[in-house]
């Protein structure tokens, strides 16, 4: 006699797995990006301060007045677009797991 466990198996596509982990990894990346590209902007503007400071053309400028915001800015950034490329990763894998396999 066969015993039953839990519910039949429904469709399924394999590979869904592995979407979300790559769809995760994705999204890591585009914030990790992001974030490098803007943090840098941060520092070609106190770059500038400083050197704009330095011949007299403004007052000095402390790092922190100038990276802090630039920081804070890249990770807002950063969680926004990783944010961003997580849902659309996520929707279209659970949009694609809905699908009925062909065999």
């Amino acid at each position: 006699m066969k015993q039953e466990r839990g519910r039949p198996a429904e469709p399924y596509n394999r590979f869904v797995a592995r979407a979300v982990v790559f769809t995760c990894a994705a999204a890591l990346v585009v914030f990790a990006v992001v974030q490098d590209r803007l943090t840098v902007s941060g520092v070609g503007q106190y770059v500038m301060a400083y050197r704009d400071a330095a011949t007299g053309g403004r007052p000095a400028v402390t790092i922190d007045e100038v990276m802090k915001p630039a920081v804070a800015h890249a990770v807002r950034q950063g969680a926004l677009w990783g944010g961003i490329v997580l849902a659309a990763g996520l929707a279209i894998t659970l949009g694609a797991r809905r699908r009925p396999v062909r065999e």
